[in-house]
């Protein structure tokens, strides 16, 4: 009973929380092209984002049926409540097996023409690697990797958390940060998608220095 308690009223004060933060924040968006043409033409895609940025990720995608992928651990029972009460839907399970449920789950709710959001190196690391599920999804559906990040000018960092995780702290800038589309080859030997997981990776990993580069920019700024 306590359990089911804090399921209901912990995703319930997270969400109120962050909805306070965005009230008192400013937001700056690195895009590109090639994404926002995907996205005003209602086109499917994938959100790659590292776990470090799990928290606010549904808050910045609010209302856009995203579906989630999130495992099936303790931890991910909260997540889930607030991926559904910013208007997305989830999925339940693990990317790292590629014939897994979860994994097409996650295929057919994109060959419907709706975006997906993966964190390839969750639930439980290691941090900033790309686990196969995320390149086996784009694989099967052809539908294009977004590298996904955000940084705030002003942020708690969990220090001892796997993960590093970021907390937005009131009155901060958010730098949200798009990398430009991977496509993912449909037939490719093992050493090729070695290649591909590689490449997504250095994306995403050069998204986030991006991210945390005008972050600091911004910081700098705001302090004088």
């Amino acid at each position: 009973m306590k359990r089911k308690i804090l399921v209901w009223l912990l995703p319930l004060i997270v969400v109120w929380f962050q909805r306070l933060i965005g009230l008192t924040s400013k937001f700056r968006f690195l895009t590109n092209d090639a994404y926002e043409e995907l996205f005003k033409n209602k086109k499917p895609f994938i959100y790659s984002i590292w776990h470090t940025n799990v928290l606010y990720s549904p808050y910045l995608h609010r209302g856009k049926n995203v579906a989630v992928l999130i495992s099936e651990s303790k931890d991910g029972d909260y997540i889930n409540q607030v991926v559904h009460k910013f208007g997305n839907t989830s999925i339940r399970g693990s990317s790292s097996k590629g014939g897994s449920k979860a994994l097409k789950a996650v295929i057919q709710h994109l060959k419907k023409g709706l975006p997906a959001a993966f964190t390839p190196d969750g639930p439980r690391g290691p941090a900033f690697i790309v686990q196969p599920g995320l390149i086996a999804a784009a694989q099967v559906t052809q539908v294009p990797i977004i590298p996904f990040h955000y940084e705030c000018s002003r942020q708690w960092i969990l220090e001892r958390a796997w993960d590093k995780h970021r907390i937005p702290k009131p009155f901060t800038t958010f730098v949200v940060s798009y990398g430009d589309p991977i496509s993912v080859p449909r037939n490719l030997n093992e050493e090729e998608f070695e290649k591909v997981r590689l490449k997504v990776e250095e994306a995403m990993l050069n998204n986030r220095n991006r991210a945390i580069t005008e972050a600091e920019r911004i910081y700098k700024g705001e302090s004088k």
